[in-house]
């Protein structure tokens, strides 16, 4: 199959309803090996894309924590997760921000940001890990990139919009300075309070797949999204992690049936900065 058109039928052909139902992870695992292949030809643009607004955002989201030692904790801990994904080639970074909200969010390229409340809250390393092998499936599955296509967030621009909807799946290196510029407020908000339900069911079984690979205990991968049920009983937060849709409760439901059908590891995974991590940002009592 020629390569565009394999990239045209992408988003309609990784994600069936019936395997999205099924939340099955062999589906998952052979849906990640049909994108390593598939999207080579906007990989360019991806990282285009991570690289030219990933500062930017960083600041617009609070600023970058200014504690170095807190910085490289997180990194430390997130390497055995980016390790484990499926598109390893991507300049993946990952950057803690000063934000109270509790939130995490991935740019197109391998590009991920975690706020401090969240590490905070994060009351063991399987929650945080979970967090991180969530936002490690938006960028490794291109999903910035293909939903801004599929859900024509460009079609309020114009001209502009139209170059960029046309310029999506194109050739490495496509989008336009002026394109680019046009993405800056779309992207923005994408990222922020999260994808499309289909996305976002994606990510979630990302995680199963992640913590499989290194060691973590799939039993406790909606660890998290029960935390955030707590802090947020009435569902009044929309963030990337804690949106309508799909509902929290309905996302814990799905990674419990699926990692009922996974082995438990043998032995605890590796968490390298984890205890830096909460000397510095400890979960509040209660």
């Amino acid at each position: 199959m020629h390569r565009r058109a394999l990239l045209s039928g992408l988003a309609g052909s990784l994600i069936t309803a019936p395997a999205l139902a099924q939340f099955n992870l062999g589906n998952l695992i052979q849906g990640g090996a049909n994108i390593v292949g598939a999207m080579t030809a906007s990989e360019g643009d991806e990282v285009k894309l991570g690289e030219t607004y990933y500062q930017q955002y960083l600041q617009k989201s609070g600023g970058i924590h200014p504690d170095r030692n807190a910085q490289e904790a997180l990194k430390r801990f997130a390497q055995p997760l980016i390790a484990a994904a499926d598109r390893r080639q991507l300049p993946w970074e990952i950057t803690l921000v000063a934000n109270k909200q509790v939130n995490a969010w991935a740019l197109p390229g391998g590009k991920l940001a975690i706020n401090s409340a969240l590490v905070q809250y994060s009351q063991s390393p399987d929650e945080l890990a979970s967090v991180i092998a969530h936002e490690i499936g938006h960028a490794d599955r291109g999903h910035g990139l293909a939903q801004m296509k599929n859900q024509n967030l460009m079609t309020g621009l114009g001209a502009i919009g139209k170059e960029a909807l046309a310029s999506f799946g194109g050739t490495a290196g496509a989008l336009t300075a002026q394109v680019l510029g046009a993405m800056e407020g779309p992207l923005y908000g994408l990222i922020l309070t999260g994808y499309s339900r289909t996305n976002e069911f994606e990510a979630d079984a990302h995680i199963l797949q992640i913590f499989e690979r290194t060691g973590y205990d799939p039993t406790k991968a909606d660890d998290f999204f029960r935390t955030l049920l707590k802090l947020h009983p009435d569902g009044s937060e929309t963030t990337s992690l804690f949106s309508t849709h799909p509902g929290t409760t309905e996302r814990i439901t799905k990674i419990e049936e699926a990692a009922a059908k996974m082995s438990r590891p043998t032995r605890a995974a590796s968490a390298p900065g984890w205890a830096e991590l909460k000397a510095l940002f400890p979960t509040p009592a209660g």
